[in-house]
């Protein structure tokens, strides 16, 4: 599974320079075009994998990888990433990580209800539920660095629960990004999480994600 935690390095839409934000609108531009063949995809009981490949081609060989999006265009994909759900069919999975990566990049204050529905949702079968909380996760980590959402904080915290090993360990790393990243102004780790973590060092089953948090652990932030 890709790294659902790294990209916090400054992105290369940050910039102010004219070329970067003709950039961005571009490729903008094309997100849009795609989102609306993609809709029609969604909604076609017919759909085939080929045609999903085909929309969503410009997207993963035109576009930034992480491309944040404008606030407008929120309610679209985030009722396209419902309207999967509902439907189902082929390459569903390709679809969400596309639509949750598209919110999770934007960042804005307002995803938080939609992402709190994405890290609950739940049906039989779901195959692509610890990636979908796992990309989850990440949108609200970015909300919570880029504007200190108490939302989004909590569900992180939340997220060191999960029965999932993957995602308590996606949730663990996301929670210490969100505190340290120099963007939120590194933020102090609160005592509650350090006690959680110190917890999760002597009682996480999982040793994979035991180990990675006593290596945690060693670090300034938790010497209090």
């Amino acid at each position: 599974m890709y790294d659902t935690w790294s990209p916090y390095d400054r992105s290369e839409y940050d910039a102010p320079e004219a070329r970067l934000c003709q950039r961005l609108q571009r490729d903008q531009e094309i997100v849009r075009a795609v989102l609306a063949r993609l809709r029609r995809e969604i909604e076609n009981p017919d759909r085939d994998e080929e045609s999903v490949f085909q929309v969503l081609r410009p997207y993963h060989l035109e576009t930034g990888r992480d491309l944040p999006m404008t606030p407008d265009d929120l309610p679209d994909i985030e009722a396209q990433c419902r309207l999967v759900l509902e439907r189902g069919g082929l390459r569903q999975s390709e679809i969400q990580r596309v639509l949750l990566r598209l919110v999770g990049s934007t960042a804005a204050p307002q995803s938080v209800p939609f992402l709190l529905d994405m890290l609950h949702y739940t049906k039989r079968g779901d195959q692509f539920g610890p990636e979908r909380r796992q990309l989850t996760l990440w949108g609200l980590a970015r909300i919570a660095i880029f504007h200190d959402v108490p939302e989004a904080y909590a569900a992180l915290r939340k997220g060191l629960e999960d029965r999932r090993a993957e995602v308590r360990l996606t949730a663990a790393n996301l929670i210490l990004d969100a505190y340290l990243d120099k963007r939120s102004a590194h933020r102090e780790v609160p005592q509650d999480v350090v006690n959680k973590l110190r917890h999760m060092a002597e009682s996480e089953p999982d040793d994979y994600v035991r180990r990675t948090v006593q290596r945690f652990l060693r670090e300034p932030w938790a010497q209090s």
